[in-house]
């Protein structure tokens, strides 16, 4: 039994010693560190350097307070815009009367602050109108909420 087993062991050796002799390879001892099995071996023995380990950036997350506003017509006017982002809106002014509403679109202004508002006065632009040509007020406000979020930079 024992050369049976000692036989089939050195028939092993032997087949894996023929396919290396004709392929040309070889196990070299840098290829066993790189994790390759085989390396191919011509004259002189060709070794790669071992490959730096790629450079991580690190980055790291921190967390940052984001706002974000709410801008809103309380009265007099109509909110036909606004970025969350900066705080900056445009509007039209409407009658609260008859609901007539300005050609034009009023811009330029931002608000920032919870609570901060823009006061303005205007008239009535339809002549059928009660309040034709008597001075209203628009008051546009502002909420701003906020979060903390994970930022990588």
């Amino acid at each position: 039994m024992k050369r049976i087993i000692t036989f089939v062991i050195a028939l092993a050796l032997l087949f894996s010693l023929c396919s290396c002799a004709e392929t040309g390879e070889q196990e070299t001892p840098s290829s066993r560190e790189n994790g390759n099995t085989m390396s191919p071996v011509t004259g002189t023995q060709q070794t790669e350097p071992p490959e730096a380990p790629a450079e991580t950036t690190s980055r790291q997350p921190h967390q940052e307070y984001v706002e974000t506003y709410f801008i809103y017509a309380e009265s007099g006017a109509v909110v036909t815009w606004f970025d969350s982002q900066t705080g900056e809106f445009t509007y039209k002014w409407k009658c609260e009367s008859c609901g007539t509403t300005q050609g034009g679109e009023t811009s330029g202004h931002r608000l920032t602050a919870s609570g901060s508002s823009l006061d303005s006065g205007f008239t009535c632009t339809n002549p059928n109108c009660e309040m034709w040509g008597k001075s209203q007020r628009a008051v546009i406000k502002c909420n701003v909420t906020g979060e903390w979020v994970g930022v990588y930079d």
